[in-house]
């Protein structure tokens, strides 16, 4: 599968990602409404993030939609809504090496699911669907992640994916307005082949 790319001035988008019960597929102008309904005003999604303010900041869900689809995918981030029968339920990233400078050289992995839709395996489902995407497309050697130290049940969704703990960072959650203790961690490739190559 071929990989997101710029072809002169366009920037190309994600491809359509399906899974058993998911469709991921790139931002659309119409799920700022979703997104700021499911995430940014809902403090007990927003409180595990780093990017959404609290209270909410009317026409934040609208910017980070054109920011998403205006960035190329494979330099900056890739940008994916998770839906369910076509309903908007959260979103899955990829952010391009950078950003966590404890792992420069590896993409990171991001995500967050609306509350009346967790408990049912969608972050776990979906996150497994774009790192599969990710390593073919980009050919990644790892992938790191970060996860807030009292978010205990994120981290055990990225160590049932192949994640281990490494170390530890801090960053300010906007919807805190505090710095938060995070532990860092990694998934190497052959790992993740090892647990899902068919």
């Amino acid at each position: 599968m071929a990989g997101p790319e710029e072809v002169g001035a366009r920037v190309m988008k994600p491809p359509e990602l399906r899974t058993r019960r998911l469709v991921l597929r790139p931002l659309l102008p119409a799920d700022a409404d979703a997104i700021e309904k499911l995430g940014g005003r809902d403090f007990e999604v927003a409180r595990w993030t780093t990017g959404f303010a609290w209270p909410y900041e009317e026409g934040s869900a609208e910017t980070f939609v054109e920011e998403a689809l205006s960035c190329n995918p494979a330099v900056r981030e890739a940008v994916f809504a998770v839906t369910l029968g076509g309903v908007f339920i959260g979103v899955v990233a990829m952010e391009a090496p950078g950003d966590l400078e404890e792992y420069a050289k590896l993409p990171t992995l991001g995500y967050w699911i609306g509350r009346p839709f967790q408990g049912f395996g969608y972050a776990f489902e979906a996150a497994q669907a774009v790192l599969d995407w990710a390593f073919e497309a980009h050919g990644a050697p790892g992938f790191a992640a970060r996860v807030f130290k009292d978010n205990g049940r994120s981290r055990k969704l990225l160590e049932k994916i192949g994640f281990v703990s490494t170390g530890q960072c801090k960053r300010y959650s906007r919807a805190r307005g505090e710095v938060v203790e995070n532990f860092t961690m990694c998934l190497e490739r052959k790992e993740f082949e090892k647990r899902y190559s068919s």
